[in-house]
């Protein structure tokens, strides 16, 4: 009989912490940001968003080999630029459900007044994105998600450290701006899956995530600080505390599903997904993917295009 799963196993070696090693930090996610916007060139990427060369050598680096990001010669043959990968482009829906969290739970001061609307770029219909079980499937209702431990789940390897973004990144394109600050490394998103794993107290977390003690109470306390989880006393003598997670730190799962679902098609070998999500009512396998609501169709940014919308105008 093959022995349970533990739950550094379920934290650490799903589908989604696979991914999160590899996109996981501030810089990669605002790099994927821009490259979805256009830009392929090394000094654009260190204009918009203010970059030290260094971490943007070493983020294009991982990126690229990773497999989201390739190097190709520029038209003229003069300089190297990179571009998307159709790996790299399938990470979209997963930006965009984050942009959507970002949009409702933690607007920067641009958020405030402007939004982005998608379009078909043939038709001009206006889209909308959800997360639906398989291209042209059917809507997942999140209070039904259970999950089935596969045989390869283990705990992998925890990314080596990398300099972490001190100061939010605002442009003129409002897509990702604040969550990447409070997203913006592996620890935190750690953190934020060992609350979906119903661990609440500092201890629990301790021991399954295998981290320091400072860097455990410093993502417990900016989780807390952006209200992705609240602190509860549950002990008063002597007074302990216990972590939950908040209306904000609930609505995340849309963009938690949207990343297990591109892990299951980039990361894993066909059907041997480390930890399968399904249907508690039907027994539905769930590979998630965000598409657009009415047609069904997944999000390709190739075949939309966006608009800045204003929310408050004048």
């Amino acid at each position: 009989m093959t022995a349970a799963p533990s739950v550094t196993d379920l934290i650490m070696g799903n589908p989604v912490a696979r991914a999160f090693a590899i996109t996981g930090d501030a810089w990669s996610q605002l790099i994927l940001r821009e490259a979805f916007y256009g830009v392929r060139r090394f000094s654009v990427w260190r204009e918009r968003l203010g970059i030290p060369r260094s971490v943007l050598t070493d983020r294009l680096q991982r990126l690229s080999q990773a497999g989201l990001l390739e190097q190709r010669e520029a038209t003229g043959g003069t300089r190297l630029e990179y571009r998307l990968t159709p790996m790299g482009l399938d990470m979209f829906g997963v930006a965009v459900m984050q942009g959507q969290w970002e949009r409702v739970w933690a607007r920067s001061p641009l958020q405030e007044r402007y939004a982005i609307a998608f379009f078909d770029r043939t038709t001009g219909t206006r889209l909308t994105p959800v997360i639906l079980s398989a291209p042209h499937g059917r809507p997942i209702d999140v209070r039904h998600v259970t999950s089935v431990p596969g045989p390869g789940l283990k705990a992998i390897p925890a990314p080596t450290s990398r300099r972490r973004r001190t100061q939010p990144i605002e442009t003129d394109r409002p897509i990702i701006d604040r969550s990447s600050d409070i997203m913006g490394d592996y620890w935190s998103w750690a953190v934020l899956a060992a609350a979906f794993f119903r661990l609440r107290r500092f201890d629990e977390m301790h021991d399954a995530l295998g981290l320091a003690t400072n860097i455990l109470a410093d993502r417990l306390a900016r989780m807390v600080l952006h209200g992705v989880l609240e602190k509860k006393l549950y002990q008063t003598a002597p007074p302990r505390f216990e972590y939950r997670l908040t209306e904000a730190g609930l609505a995340l799962y849309p963009m938690i599903l949207a990343m297990h679902g591109w892990s299951e098609r980039w990361l894993c070998p066909p059907g041997e997904s480390p930890l399968t999500l399904v249907d508690s009512r039907t027994g539905e396998v769930l590979h998630p993917v965000v598409c657009d609501a009415a047609t069904g169709a997944p999000l390709d940014p190739r075949a939309l295009r966006w608009e800045v919308e204003a929310t408050n105008p004048a």
